[in-house]
């Protein structure tokens, strides 16, 4: 099993983004307002339109025609010379059309003029259904019926015209698609029949057909639509939502990659406060950048300091001499260590030896614990009278010594000199009984010649061992050869 992490939770996130934008382009394509191709009730071709107008316009005129006063006059006067008078002065105004007034009762073969098979039957549907109806081939038929004033009816006007430009009209209009395939279908009686064809008939047998109704006449139309107008149709939907994927999964990406950083600097900052730990140095400030980490933080941090105080502390003890509270000989050495590195570099340091003088008579005549009260006297006295920048050392017994660093040898007299005149005169040992606090020092310095760590030690031995031969209580010095 895959182990997470913040770069894959990021890459589901894109995923599920990204179907939820699928989920809303979809939405939106679906309740979009449909008017184009995948529809056929919601808006007409141009086309059936115009045929429809045509279809209209003769409705619209034999209307007229039948509710004309002569029109009327003729027809209840019984009269067929009287219409075809009429029907004369009509054609007059339309010379394309072809006028027939009917008599109610009149057989079809009894019409004035030439009546087609088809126009015969259209005025004989047209009396039984008592409506107007149209029936045609390349021309149009309409029939309408002519009643009086008491509602009785007289008789049809037949208006016959023909449509020449309808073959242009199909032709020259657009389709309803592109790439479409379309049928001027005329009906009678249960056969169907294809007037006109145009387009691409391949896709005849791919696609199901629109049936379009030209209201107002015989004809259909019938519309076959390439499959790639419909593609055609939801690609802008399709790149959309591509290039909102993108935009998501860069924005994410960016997101969780940054994240990530994040989490990795927070996670090398933790590591680096526990790495401080180990060494017992913390730093100021350990910045973390995410809520996340920060009350996690401030625990380690709580504890660090803790831990880090308490081994200070610790370490502190180690370093100091139990009984005179100034450094041990182990922290000497570590210090004598660090300072003879600083030689090669031009630097000068400077060392001190004190021993007590006669701190064997004061153990053997008042004891030990006299003996210990004037150690601690000894090392206080040393601490309060030194700079802070001297470093103080009981070397063991009544033996301690006094670094200067970064002191030249003369300097370091000077200082000797000076300390010598603030130590006391008396210490209390224990109560009632004082001793006079007297010492014995040899100074010497750090020579960068020396091989030996130890040298300028040895040297200040020396220089104590003189001042104790020639009477105590006083300093002498030597130095580096």
């Amino acid at each position: 099993m895959k182990r997470p992490s913040v770069t894959r939770y990021g890459a589901m996130l894109t995923v599920i983004l990204s179907a939820i934008a699928a989920l809303a382009v979809l939405l939106v394509y679906m309740t979009r307002e449909k008017d184009d191709l995948d529809t056929a009730t919601m808006q007409k071709p141009a086309m059936a339109t115009q045929i429809e107008y045509l279809a209209e316009s003769l409705r619209l005129s034999v209307e007229a025609i039948a509710a004309h006063p002569q029109t009327l006059a003729c027809f209840e006067a019984g009269n067929s010379d009287a219409c075809r008078s009429q029907a004369v002065n009509l054609y007059a105004l339309n010379r394309e059309a072809t006028l027939y007034f009917v008599q109610e009762g009149q057989s079809a073969d009894l019409l004035p003029g030439f009546l087609s098979g088809g126009t015969r039957r259209l005025v004989e549907r047209a009396a039984r259904q008592n409506s107007a109806a149209a029936a045609a081939t390349f021309s149009l038929a309409v029939s309408q019926p002519v009643v009086n004033a008491q509602g009785k009816r007289l008789g049809f006007v037949v208006l016959e015209q023909g449509v020449p430009q309808l073959q242009i009209l199909f032709e020259t209009l657009p389709l309803p698609a592109a790439g479409a395939y379309a049928e001027l279908l005329q009906s009678q009686a249960t056969e169907t029949s294809v007037l006109i064809r145009r387009g691409n008939q391949a896709i005849k047998n791919t696609t199901p057909a629109t049936i379009i109704t030209l209201s107002g006449t015989p004809w259909k139309i019938a519309v076959w639509r390439n499959t790639s107008a419909t593609f055609e149709l939801v690609l802008p939907y399709l790149f959309f939502w591509i290039l909102l994927s993108m935009v998501i999964a860069v924005f994410v990406m960016a997101f969780t990659i940054s994240l990530r950083n994040k989490v990795v600097d927070n996670l090398r900052i933790m590591a680096s406060l526990i790495n401080d730990m180990r060494q017992h140095k913390l730093r100021p400030d350990y910045p973390i950048s995410l809520l996340e980490f920060e009350n996690p933080m401030k625990t380690v941090l709580k504890i660090a300091h803790v831990q880090v105080g308490r081994q200070k502390e610790a370490t502190s003890q180690a370093k100091l001499d139990h009984l005179s509270q100034v450094n041990n000989r182990r922290s000497f050495e570590e210090k004598q260590a660090e300072l003879f590195k600083t030689l090669k570099d031009g630097w000068t340091h400077s060392l001190l030896i004190l021993d007590i003088d006669n701190f064997k008579q004061i153990n053997d005549t008042f004891g030990h614990e006299a003996g210990d009260q004037m150690i601690v006297a000894f090392g206080k006295a040393l601490k309060d009278n030194l700079r802070s920048s001297d470093f103080i050392a009981r070397l063991g017994g009544d033996e301690f010594c006094v670094l200067f660093p970064y002191t030249p040898l003369d300097r370091a007299q000077e200082l000797c000199e000076r300390l010598r005149g603030k130590m006391p005169e008396m210490v209390e040992l224990i109560p009632g009984v004082s001793h006079k606090l007297a010492w014995s020092g040899g100074l010497s310095e750090y020579s960068k010649n020396d091989t030996q760590e130890n040298a300028a030690l040895s040297r200040a031995d020396a220089a104590l061992l003189e001042a104790k031969r020639s009477g105590r209580n006083n300093t002498r010095i030597k130095a580096a050869a």
